[in-house]
């Protein structure tokens, strides 16, 4: 009995420390400032984007997976955005010199960026999706649940996990 409860406990708290996976619901988006909104005080919610397809992307400029990354991300959101499309970066920073905001603006100006960015510097969102990498790519459903998690770059140099992602969004936004 003893064991029992201890064991059930524990897949308790296991359960409830679990990172974001497909099939959970993902955490709130908390913190700033917001780059590339109308306030750097204000953002997207994930609740405020209840009819989208979102993907959430985890990344830092300084990264060079990050980086190459950025044209899969641009030419999705060129394609599927008038179908409902939603991209969120989390830039979180690996290094103290990844936190400026100036440097994080340029970077988004010069490489063409223009969705919503959080600026994750103290990593609260990092912490609370218990992410594991850059770039780590959520794609979330129009009713807000994660149903896709892929870790690592996705570009001309890494293009195997590009057709998958790339059906699964359009699974996603052929649903009603």
């Amino acid at each position: 009995m003893k064991r029992t409860l201890l064991l059930s406990t524990a897949l308790t708290l296991l359960t409830s420390a679990c990172a974001v996976t497909s099939g959970t619901n993902p955490p709130a988006l908390t913190g700033g400032p917001w780059l590339n909104t109308a306030s750097q005080d204000a953002g997207p919610t994930l609740a405020g984007l209840r009819g989208k397809v979102v993907i959430v992307n985890f990344w830092v400029y300084s990264c060079i997976n990050c980086h190459n990354s950025l044209p899969t991300l641009k030419g999705w959101y060129s394609k599927y955005r008038d179908q409902g499309l939603e991209i969120v970066g989390i830039h979180t920073p690996e290094f103290e010199s990844d936190k400026p905001t100036a440097n994080v603006i340029a970077s988004l100006k010069d490489d063409g960026v223009t969705w919503p960015i959080l600026q994750d510097n103290d990593s609260k969102n990092w912490r609370a999706w218990q992410n594991q990498a850059w770039p780590t790519f959520y794609l979330i459903d129009r009713a807000g649940k994660v149903r896709s998690v892929h870790r690592g770059e996705i570009s001309s140099r890494f293009p195997g996990a590009i057709p998958g992602l790339e059906a699964t969004l359009k699974n996603l936004l052929a649903e009603k």
